[in-house]
């Protein structure tokens, strides 16, 4: 079953992931990371790709926000 949303609905869903990317930003500079940060970042990474693997979330990102979203692709 398809899930319909708005395109407020999608736009704010969109804005809640950015919360995802800045984690992944934060640890990915790290040198080392403890074992809890990298399930973290692993965690985190692997929701991104799966969002990346919805239609109406590629839809709705701009070209410069799924840019950014696939480098954790």
């Amino acid at each position: 079953m398809t899930e319909l949303r708005t395109e407020e609905e999608i736009k704010a869903d969109i804005a809640l992931h950015w919360g995802t990317w800045d984690i992944c930003e934060e640890l990915s500079v790290k040198e080392t990371l403890t074992e809890e940060e990298q399930i973290n970042l692993d965690r985190n990474k692997d929701h991104i790709q799966r969002m990346l693997k919805v239609d109406w979330f590629i839809k709705g990102c701009t070209a410069e926000e799924l840019e950014k979203f696939k480098k954790y692709e």
